[in-house]
């Protein structure tokens, strides 16, 4: 009897702590709130970076060449640029999310 009351007791103090301390818990949860936040600012940049891309891709197809992104593009890959042009080049793939940005 006392062998089932301690096996008894020790499964509701390992579960109850696992429900107040354990990595999906109560205590838990603003810590994954906040990746969830992270998770979806990223997805929502994801996005937006696709819509960029699928653009262009859309101005280079055959049945709507774009004149400019062709020019723009055939300048990039042989690396003919006029010694007034500016040039800006953006790599998306760096942007990062900082953890300090959501404590502010």
């Amino acid at each position: 009897m006392i062998s089932s009351s301690l096996l008894l007791s020790s499964v509701v103090v390992f579960f109850g702590f696992h429900i107040l301390a354990g990595d999906r818990g109560i205590l838990a949860r603003p810590e994954l709130d906040r990746r969830i936040m992270l998770a979806e600012e990223k997805l929502a940049l994801l996005h937006k970076h696709h819509d960029f891309l699928s653009h262009r891709i859309h101005l280079l197809q055959a049945d709507s060449l774009d004149a400019d992104m062709l020019a723009e593009t055939a300048r990039a890959e042989l690396g003919l640029y006029s010694p007034n042009d500016v040039i800006i080049s953006i790599d998306l793939s760096k942007l990062k999310f900082s953890d300090t940005m959501r404590n502010n």
